[in-house]
């Protein structure tokens, strides 16, 4: 049975098999990049009767080939456009995992598999609403076009930042990314906070660990570092905006890098990570600032030397005005299919959304999703949010 005459379920099924038994990790999390599943998707938009998109293709610094894919559909002046990225999280600890991280398992109304969900599910969800404009023969008022991203987990640079130079998207598109949302899709994601992680590195002394009188433990003493300067930032950014769902800026101190082989050692040297996600009202670098204030006052009173440099800076745009026509078509038609008004929220998290909003082009963040699902084991999406979600999207394209 080709795609085109399949049942729903078993297409979503079948591509979702295809796709997400082809990694697409990161280089910079030791995985090969997005190349192999973006041809995947390629045959599978040829097998669906579509020739005519675009493929934009460069090399990052590890030598990897960074994919992208862009298709456009129907007639209209504007372009409802979904971005959907196709690379994901490595599978972490794979004694956690009680699924194949690389195959599909279907059981019942889940697919399990890492990426399924994140951002797997609108990658499915795009690839339903194609084939049903070749089958069905859609109504549109606009085009459908849709934007199969690379790199969107490590800061998106060879991703949608990369698509944003080639002049592809307009403001009077809508703009609408799959990749954060609610288990009754009622909440449409308008505004993000601004994201800092810094890569903190400690120096110290290393020494034999029954002399420590000889040595600087860089652990320890980073570690007093950590506590301080965690304490210190919670205690000064305290503003609170019930827009986002964590309504007030968070510091996490998380990635910790191996310092020494063996237990009868000091390590004279530590590196640790903190994950910052702030309200828009503060500028990073007052954030920055801070650090600097945490770092020259504890090595006034340390031997150990503490530096630190910047993994990912994004201060956060301004957030899509709920007027905009985005906001209100998404709106409308969401109510018309599932009978409840949404509302406009705030996240945590990065998407490439607010890429656009530095654009000034209005853009939202919505699918129907089980929520603090991704990158965790055993990963899985619902095929009945697919389902759903297609028919609001269709709606949007028809209305």
């Amino acid at each position: 049975m080709d795609l085109i005459s399949m049942p729903d379920r078993d297409f979503i099924v079948e591509v979702a098999r295809r796709i997400i038994r082809i990694p697409a990790i990161s280089p910079a999390s030791g995985g090969e990049g997005e190349k192999d599943r973006a041809d995947e998707i390629e045959k599978i938009l040829r097998e669906l009767g579509y020739n005519d998109y675009q493929r934009y293709d460069m090399k990052d610094e590890y030598g990897k080939i960074r994919s992208n894919i862009v298709i456009r559909a129907g007639k209209g002046e504007k372009v409802l456009w979904l971005v959907a990225h196709i690379d994901t999280v490595p599978v972490g600890d794979p004694a956690l995992w009680t699924k194949p991280p690389f195959d599909v398992t279907v059981e019942g109304d889940r697919m399990y598999g890492r990426g399924t969900e994140d951002d797997g599910q609108a990658v499915f969800t795009a690839l339903l609403i194609l084939r049903d404009i070749k089958k069905n023969g859609l109504k549109q008022k606009m085009q459908f076009g849709v934007a199969f991203v690379a790199d969107e987990e490590m800061g998106s640079k060879y991703g949608i930042q990369y698509l944003l130079e080639k002049d592809i998207f307009r403001k009077s598109d809508l703009i609408i990314v799959p990749d954060a949302g609610s288990e009754d899709g009622m909440t449409i994601e308008i505004a993000e906070k601004s994201i800092l992680w810094i890569r903190f590195s400690v120096k110290g002394k290393q020494w034999h660990a029954s002399m420590p009188v000889n040595a600087i433990n860089a652990f320890r003493e980073g570690s007093k570092f950590m506590i301080d300067l965690d304490r210190r930032l919670h205690e000064k950014f305290t503003v609170k905006d019930d827009l986002y769902n964590v309504p007030y800026s968070t510091f996490e101190p998380t990635k910790h890098e191996k310092n020494v082989d063996n237990v009868n050692t000091i390590p004279g040297t530590d590196t640790f990570y903190f994950d910052c996600r702030v309200l828009p009202q503060y500028s990073l670098d007052d954030v920055l600032k801070t650090v600097d204030e945490a770092i020259s006052d504890f090595q006034a009173h340390s031997q150990a030397r503490i530096s630190y440099d910047l993994v990912q800076k994004e201060q956060a745009p301004k957030k899509t005005p709920e007027d905009s026509e985005v906001v209100v078509r998404l709106m409308e038609s969401i109510k018309k299919k599932r009978g409840k008004t949404p509302k406009a929220i705030g996240i945590g998290g990065g998407t490439c959304a607010a890429f656009f909003r530095r654009l000034d082009i209005p853009a939202v963040v919505w699918f129907t999703t089980i929520e603090e699902n991704a990158h965790r084991p055993d990963e899985f999406c619902l095929i009945s949010h697919i389902l759903m979600d297609r028919d609001v999207l269709e709606d949007v394209l028809v209305s």
